[in-house]
């Protein structure tokens, strides 16, 4: 049913706040009010109010939560969920920050591969989880894993990790299956663990036991 405007508030970025008397109130553009103070709106002016009012919405949280780090889309999606942002018009916000490359799905998994390996050194099967679990499409993974992780690659990472953990002391089968369970947790395939923790107890003083997992 149609509601009276009892307040037009000035707001920062060239909006302003439009309160009705039956105490809704939406942020639109400024060259959007064409009318005053007691005016009356219609049903139809209400919606459009509130699809605009959803648009700024979902667009300013967006920008903020990309200012802050990279996202992917599925981690902005469901933010802007969470404001309750019409399906149609979360989607038409997606797409122009795709469109201006601010959400970049494979730009973000190159990045993140790059910096959990080499900082954190990271495998490739917990980098596919975490980057399945932010909503990354499972092609874009992949290629993404093919790339940065060739077998002499993981397999070198995987040494020198538990070469660390057995901080030079001789590994008994007990101090291997640590190791094992260890390099899995940093998301190591199992044939390369299998692999670097046999040679271990191989090259050990201590046993000489073959490691299974």
């Amino acid at each position: 049913m149609p509601d009276n405007v009892i307040e037009l508030k000035p707001r920062p970025r060239g909006r302003v706040t439009v309160k009705l008397a039956g105490g809704r109130f939406f942020t639109i553009p400024q060259e959007a009010v064409t009318f005053t103070v007691a005016a009356v709106v219609s049903d139809e002016d209400v919606s459009r109010f509130d699809r605009m009012d959803q648009y700024f919405r979902g667009k300013d949280k967006a920008h903020l939560l990309i200012s802050r780090r990279m996202r992917t889309r599925k981690q902005v999606a469901d933010a802007l969920d969470k404001l309750a942002i019409e399906t149609s018009i979360r989607n038409g916000i997606l797409t122009e920050l795709e469109e201006a490359g601010l959400i970049d799905d494979l730009r973000f998994a190159g990045e993140y591969v790059r910096i959990k390996r080499d900082v954190r050194r990271h495998g490739p099967y917990r980098l596919r989880h975490d980057l399945g679990r932010m909503g990354v499409r499972k092609s874009i993974v992949e290629g993404v894993l093919e790339e940065a992780f060739d077998a002499p690659t993981q397999e070198s990472m995987a040494r020198e990790l538990a070469e660390t953990r057995a901080a030079g002391c001789p590994v008994d089968e007990k101090a291997a299956r640590r190791i094992g369970d260890f390099l899995r947790r940093r998301g190591f395939d199992y044939e390369v663990v299998n692999n670097v923790v046999y040679d271990l107890l191989h090259h050990s003083n201590v046993s000489d036991n073959d490691y299974e997992s």
